[in-house]
């Protein structure tokens, strides 16, 4: 029973993900222009390109559930609390879920030879 009810859990889960598009802005002309780096040169988009494609590899490593709640904590800004409320999971398994996906990211990363310091810059 209780795989049946994991099985049916992840399904659902995955269906909610299939659906969750981006939001179109009401009025895409009013948007703020991205001024965020202009003058890169082709090296740097080059490298900038290359950086961010590991990195989607390497979340696409990670199994469903670690990336769905890193995508939450990062990409989503949620805390731990309310990821747990989100996702109606403890919260200790939400914090230890993130941790183990950070830790594998890093590893992978690494394999790439891509650390941390090139996602601060």
């Amino acid at each position: 029973m209780a795989w049946m009810l994991t099985l049916a859990r992840s399904r659902a889960l995955d269906h909610l993900r299939r659906r969750d598009e981006a939001l179109s802005h009401p009025e895409p002309e009013t948007l703020i222009e991205d001024h965020e780096q202009p003058d890169l040169n082709p090296a740097q988009l080059l490298s900038t390109a290359q950086r961010d494609q590991c990195l989607k590899a390497a979340l696409e490593r990670l199994e469903p559930l670690p990336r769905q709640l890193l995508a939450l904590a990062f990409f989503g800004g949620l805390t731990h609390e309310e990821i747990a409320q989100q996702t109606q999971l403890p919260l200790g398994s939400v914090k230890s879920h993130i941790r183990r996906a950070l830790t594998k990211l890093q590893r992978l990363l690494k394999q790439a030879d891509i650390g941390a310091e090139a996602f601060t810059s």
